[in-house]
């Protein structure tokens, strides 16, 4: 037994030795190198955004309705601001802004008139919006995209003047939300790992403004009917962690 142990070790030392000296034999540039893996850098942007607009609005009234037949109306081109906050998933957007337009000054024209116009108001508008968009896919880093919206419009009206009413001292404003929609389109380019520019257009139905002088007189009302804009716009967005 002890013979068999004997030549167990002593095999499995030559062996050994046997493996050592084949190794060593071999030149340096052949052995075996251990490389580590690349690092792999996970893009940590989330989906969510922050967004900011400022834009020119053609402003558009579709007639007005008075206690005398309207002749001609105006409703004056204004500035319009918006701020908001949404979401991308793929090639779908979703978000909510507010929109604001500062005051401007409307004016109708009726058959009882001489030369001047009979109704005028100073118009602002908000608007609260939830919006869809989907993006059309990216070349040389430009997006196209198509939206549509749909939320509230409150619209404010002050300073009323009917020139065949006296005036009345503290003559109330007054105001009404309506239903609003909009639809979109534009195109948008990522001008950094954050930032996003943007372009696009925007039609904002606002719907109708009743006014009066408070007198409570049968001529004393009027209706501006279906407030909309056309929108031009331009923007950032901000990507979010």
């Amino acid at each position: 037994m002890m013979t068999k142990g004997r030549a167990l070790v002593t095999g499995t030392i030559a062996a050994l030795l046997s493996c050592a000296a084949a190794h060593a034999a071999d030149p340096p540039r052949s052995w075996p190198v251990y490389e580590r893996p690349a690092p792999r850098y996970v893009e940590m942007v989330s989906g969510w955004y922050v967004r900011g607009d400022f834009g020119y609005r053609f402003n558009e009234m579709q007639s007005v309705e008075a206690g005398q037949p309207v002749t001609s109306f105006n409703y004056p081109d204004s500035l319009g601001v918006t701020a908001g906050g949404g979401y991308k998933y793929q090639w779908f957007r979703f978000d909510a802004t507010v929109d604001y337009a500062p005051r401007v000054t409307a004016r109708a024209t009726s058959t009882a008139a001489t030369g001047q116009p009979q109704y005028t108001t100073k118009i602002d508008a908000l608007s609260l919006l939830a919006n869809f968009y989907i993006d059309l896919g990216t070349w040389y880093g430009f997006t196209p995209y198509v939206g549509a919206g749909a939320g509230v419009t409150y619209l404010r009206s002050r300073d009323y003047n009917d020139t065949a009413i006296p005036p009345i001292a503290g003559a109330p404003s007054s105001g009404r939300t309506n239903f609003s929609w909009a639809a979109m389109g534009g195109i948008s380019y990522q001008i950094s790992e954050r930032w996003v520019a943007d372009v696009g257009y925007r039609y904002l139905s606002m719907g109708d403004l009743p006014t009066t002088a408070g007198t409570n007189s049968v001529l004393d009302h009027t209706t501006w009917k279906r407030l909309s804009a056309q929108e031009v716009r331009i923007g950032l967005r901000f990507l979010l962690d």
